[in-house]
């Protein structure tokens, strides 16, 4: 259900919209004669969209347009007058009207324009709301991880770092940013990762685990496995996300045969593995399998980690 609140001093027009909009049982319209009553109703309820007349006693349309966007950015505002000024219309647009639509014409035209301009503004609103409301899920699941969760740019400097970094790896907060993660690690290492991190910016890499070293502040190296996806253009990320655990397993010699062990263990069913990370195989199945958009998948990721932890 599409709720709207409607401003407009012409009572008839009002009732007359009022029941248009809401024959299809789409939405539900509150109408209102003065912009002064609209803002005093908005104090109280939500609303997914607002229409507003232009020239209305007491506070025209662009003052109440203003406000809202003082008081409620991203609320769909529509402006619905009778006047034809392109000035107005130019005004509107410069302080944040969705949309600008004339009173006039075949009344079963004007307010099917209305309603198409309704949805697709409260569709571009809530896709909006979504996105940040999973930023803001998302920032809160890397806080509560425990394992590294790491953001880098296309060339691998790190723009992000979790709190955990200073736990695992003993620096200070925020020591990595800035920096390349590649001069951190192991020389021995760097080819293999450069390969991983560049399929990860191909969307080559099918979600398979790379083990490597990487230097901690004490100048040792801590043996790690990490799983990278690309976020590249993915509101609230931009970046290639890689989720990190201590890898099981800390001795470097044999480290091929230790890392099939692992792996065979992994795909064995256990559900937590010895390290108190997620096994292997359900990483890599919460990376093939889950049918959601990319940034449901990073939650679930995310989220699977601090399980685990």
């Amino acid at each position: 259900m599409i709720s709207v609140l409607y401003v407009d001093d012409e009572r008839f027009l009002l009732e007359m919209s009022k029941i248009y909009l809401e024959r299809s049982g789409e939405m539900y319209v509150d109408i209102t004669e003065s912009a002064g009553e609209a803002l005093a109703i908005l104090c109280n309820r939500r609303y997914d969209a607002v229409i507003s007349d232009y020239q209305m006693p007491g506070m025209d349309g662009i003052e109440f347009l203003k406000i809202l966007r003082e008081k409620y950015p991203a609320l769909p505002v529509i402006i619905f007058t009778g006047k034809t000024r392109d000035e107005i219309a130019i005004t509107a647009f410069e302080n944040g009207a969705d949309f600008y639509i004339r009173k006039g014409g075949e009344p079963k035209a004007q307010f099917a324009e209305l309603t198409h301009k309704i949805r697709k503004s409260v569709e571009h609103y809530r896709a909006k709301q979504e996105l940040e409301d999973r930023s803001i899920r998302l920032r809160h699941h890397i806080q509560r991880s425990s394992g590294l969760v790491r953001i880098l740019d296309r060339e691998g400097r790190v723009v992000y770092d979790s709190p955990s970094t200073s736990q695992i790896l003993g620096y200070p907060d925020h020591f990595l940013t800035g920096k390349c993660a590649v001069d951190f690690i192991h020389p021995e290492d760097r080819e293999t990762v450069a390969t991983a991190f560049g399929q990860i910016l191909d969307r080559t890499n099918p979600g398979t685990p790379v083990r490597f070293r990487f230097r901690k502040a004490d100048g040792k190296y801590i043996e790690l496995e990490s799983v990278a996806m690309n976020f590249i253009g993915i509101h609230g990320v931009d970046g290639i996300v890689v989720t990190t655990w201590p890898a099981p397993g800390r001795d470097h010699t044999g480290r091929q045969e230790e890392n099939c062990r692992v792996l065979s263990a992994c795909r064995g069913g256990s559900r937590k593995s010895n390290s108190g990370v997620p096994p292997i195989n359900e990483v890599i199945d919460t990376l093939e399998n889950a049918k959601k958009d990319e940034t449901d998948l990073l939650l679930t990721l995310v989220g699977k980690m601090h399980d685990y932890n």
